[in-house]
């Protein structure tokens, strides 16, 4: 069984991946991969610190409240289960369920079991090759018909920049203290 730390290190983790969806970011700027009737797409950034401090990031529940703040709330609704609420401006707030696994040290996976759009993902901390950072490397899927990816892009909300805007913001949050 996980420990609360590591809990809301998955929590967070899949809450700052899944902001993705719903809200609202830059244009659209590169091709999607679609795979099975997925829309897919990997995202990385290293961060200048050891991986046991980023991972540290994660399981500090002040500091990670601090960071999700301004995207989103979760709530943990059992072992595995969270509620998440992403803030949109447009809308208010898109609201999900997710389940959320450890599947290793530094690996987390998670899916919608109950939100406005099917999505799964997963995030890897490793040690980055150069420098003794940490790359942090997210995957997230999620289904969507044309007409409603057509509509989502026209709106300015991209799941993919959203999920590089996240990524960034975590750099800044874990290399400033």
């Amino acid at each position: 069984m996980a420990s609360k730390g590591t809990k809301w290190a998955v929590a967070g983790g899949a809450t700052v991946a899944a902001v993705g969806v719903g809200r609202l970011v830059a244009r659209r700027r590169q091709q999607l991969e679609r795979k099975d009737g997925w829309y897919v797409v990997h995202r990385g950034i290293t961060v200048d610190r050891p991986v046991d401090e980023v991972i540290g990031f994660w399981t500090d529940r002040e500091r990670l409240d601090r960071a999700l703040a301004e995207w989103a709330t979760l709530k943990q609704l059992d072992d595995n289960r969270f509620r998440c609420v992403a803030r949109d401006r447009a809308r208010g707030g898109t609201e999900w369920r997710a389940e959320i696994t450890v599947d290793g040290p530094g690996r987390l996976s998670w899916r919608v079991i109950e939100g406005p759009i099917p999505q799964q993902g997963r995030i890897e901390l490793v040690r980055a090759q150069q420098d003794g950072g940490t790359d942090i490397r997210a995957e997230m899927r999620w289904r969507s018909d044309p007409a409603r990816r057509a509509l989502e892009l026209t709106n300015g909300r991209d799941p993919a920049r959203a999920l590089q805007d996240a990524l960034r913001r975590i750099k800044s949050l874990i290399e400033s203290g």
